[in-house]
Order: structure tokens, then C-alpha cells, then sequence
């Protein structure tokens, strides 16, 4: 992975402008996958293949969801259907070649996109409320500590792949049955945990006014 930051100077102001360029393979349902450079920049994603017969260019707008919770892989779902399948969407999947993408990736995109990005990257203050929690799979789950923070509530997993960080902006609702259980859902996913503590009700107030005062969805 190669990410550059570079400092533009207009009329005498400062701009930073990011980019991240990664080695990928993209993900195909028929045949082989196919290696190719993938770029994330301030214009959007876009992709090129190796052998330079295939060439993917999204606009941020353009795009519904985004998933980076695993540091090697890239998710891309469009608002396109699919002719052939009802119900699905047009996605693109990238397993990337070589270094890992960082929380970076993820705060960047939670810029960019209207929608919420499936990942996980630290606040910018620190955490009112920690408690040790488990999150409940089909199968099995994964433990870890949900945050409760003055931007956004954090789950940090054992396991990074299943850790989140959602933005108050993008919360849909939260819930709680009693004080061991606790529910947050997005327009993208929902989280069910059971709290190895009990959940101060200051904590769950705390979480409420933000979702619930936040600016209109």
C-alpha cells in the first residue's frame, strides 16, 4: 500500500489531500480473480486492471455502502441493480496484494459517503462510558468493550474484523430490554450485545440524547 498526503497551496491556504493506492486483486464470481491497482482519492474509487482491460471508476455519490472492517479487503455495493438478480446490487470486492489498510481508510470514507462505512477507526475524544460486551453472531459471537463517546459509539473486538465505530449521524436506533442487553442498529447493520456489566443508565441517557437530538436522517 502507498498512501500519499500531499499539502496544496491556493491564495495562500492549506489543503490536505489523500490518497490511497493499493495492489488488489478484485473478487469475481465466474473465472479467476483479477489482480489490478486500486485507487481511493478525493474524486472517488477506481480501479484498473493489469492487463488494462478493465476499468471501474465510482463517484462517492454514487456509492451505498462501504465495507473496510477487514484490513484486507476493500467492499464497494453500488445503487445499481442487478438485471439478473432481484434484490442484489452491484458490488465490488478488492483482496488487497501485499500491506494492510489502516483505520485511515475508514475515517476517510466516513467523510466522503452519506452512508455508514462498515469499520472501525479511534474517536477524536475519548470514550465517557467502557463496558465489556459480547456480540452475538448467528452462530457464535465475538467479545470485546462497547464505548460510549461524545462522537460516536465504539465496539473494539478481539477480533478486528468484527470491531465498528458508528458515527452518532449514522445510528438508526438504539435499544436496551434491561440493563445487560444492549441494541444499535444502522441503515447498513445491526449490533446485539450482551453486557458483562450492568449498563449505567446515566451511560444509555448519555447514548439517547445523541442519536435521538442529532441532525435529521
Amino acid at each position: 500500500m502507498r498512501r500519499a498526503a500531499l499539502i496544496l497551496l491556493v491564495s495562500g491556504c492549506a489543503f490536505a489531500v489523500e490518497s490511497f493506492h493499493y495492489s488488489v486483486s478484485r473478487e469475481r464470481r465466474l473465472g479467476r480473480d483479477e489482480p489490478g491497482e486500486l485507487q481511493i482519492d478525493g474524486s472517488g474509487v477506481s480501479y484498473q486492471s493489469a492487463n488494462g482491460k478493465t476499468k471501474i471508476q465510482l463517484a462517492f455519490e454514487d456509492i451505498r455502502e462501504a465495507g473496510v472492517s477487514d484490513p484486507n479487503e476493500i467492499h464497494v455495493e453500488t445503487y445499481d441493480r442487478l438485471r439478473r438478480k432481484a434484490g442484489e446490487r452491484r458490488e465490488f470486492r478488492f483482496r488487497l496484494r501485499g500491506e494492510k489498510h489502516g483505520e485511515d481508510l475508514a475515517q476517510f470514507l466516513s467523510r466522503r459517503l452519506a452512508r455508514p462505512v462498515k469499520g472501525s477507526y479511534a474517536a477524536m475524544t475519548p470514550a465517557a462510558f467502557s463496558i465489556p460486551a459480547y456480540h452475538r453472531h448467528a452462530l457464535r459471537g465475538v467479545a470485546g468493550r462497547l464505548e460510549v463517546g461524545p462522537d460516536a459509539v465504539r465496539f473494539v473486538a478481539v477480533k478486528p474484523a468484527d470491531s465498528r465505530t458508528w458515527l452518532y449521524r449514522d445510528i438508526e436506533s438504539i435499544g436496551n430490554s434491561d440493563p445487560f442487553h444492549f441494541r444499535l442498529s444502522t441503515y447498513a447493520e445491526t449490533y446485539m450485545f450482551d453486557l458483562k456489566q450492568r449498563l449505567p443508565p446515566e451511560a444509555y441517557e448519555y447514548a439517547w440524547e445523541r442519536v435521538y437530538s442529532s441532525a435529521p436522517k
